[in-house]
């Protein structure tokens, strides 16, 4: 398949061969899915498009490998743009952003290769389940070990495959407050912003930092481009966003 150098997407964004690459091989994996008939998501939500980057995601090195290069990318791009120079601590969100997490640390090595400057990313992941039956540490997230997460060392961050009505992130804010970590003043990292009231809800919530690597809308367009979606999916999906918002 012949990639184009770059695709400006409706936002106004500008997606570079690397993310291309990225979203064909989500596609090829079933990762990211048009459905072709809309169906039903828990939150009500009708849809003809469907993200799971879970174990889809973990079964396929390459794609872990584009995911974590765009995320690590994504997250450093945000950190320089406000000024932040202590090293990430991307935390996955159970159980899709736990993949993330990992890809995103891995990736980062790789571009560390390439270039001298960029920063190196570390990872915990967040417990479904609070541990409380074994061992001396009881908290949601697996990975500290010496009392209060180090925010002298570390900016924080969550990752997560999808936000919808944000009710998962708002959800994880109050376990990772549990645990003493500045849930609101953390990096938000998503990859599939649904457009669909989830980004300014969590604005509102109080989050101050949240960063999208896909927004919904412009994903259909560049698959409708590179010839893997139909392109009545872009209006399709223009409708979806239009006809379920979440206040």
């Amino acid at each position: 398949m012949q990639l184009p150098d770059k695709l400006q997407v409706p936002s106004g964004a500008v997606f570079l061969k690397e993310k291309l690459q990225c979203l064909i091989r989500a596609g090829e994996a079933g990762s990211i899915k048009y459905l072709g008939k809309p169906v039903t998501m828990k939150n009500k939500v009708l849809t003809y498009v469907y993200v799971f980057l879970r174990g889809d995601l973990t079964d396929d090195a390459v794609l872990n490998y584009l995911v974590g290069r765009c995320a690590a990318r994504s997250c450093v791009s945000y950190m320089q743009s406000i000024g932040e120079q202590r090293q990430l601590n991307l935390i996955g969100l159970p159980t899709a952003g736990t993949a993330i997490a990992i890809a995103t640390s891995v990736a980062s090595v790789s571009l560390r290769a390439e270039d001298e400057n960029f920063p190196l990313i570390s990872s915990r992941i967040m417990r479904e389940v609070k541990k409380t039956d074994h061992g001396t540490h009881g908290n949601w997230v697996n990975g500290e070990t010496s009392g209060l997460p180090n925010l002298q060392q570390f900016f924080f961050g969550a990752a997560d495959n999808v936000v919808t009505d944000a009710g998962t992130k708002v959800e994880s804010a109050t376990r990772f407050l549990e645990d003493g970590y500045p849930a609101y003043d953390m990096l938000q990292y998503i990859f599939v912003d649904r457009q669909q009231g989830g980004v300014p809800r969590m604005v509102k919530a109080g989050f101050k930092h949240v960063a999208v690597e896909f927004l919904l809308l412009d994903m259909a367009y560049a698959y409708g481009e590179i010839g893997m979606w139909p392109k009545q999916a872009v209006k399709q999906v223009e409708e979806e966003i239009k006809a379920f918002q979440f206040a």
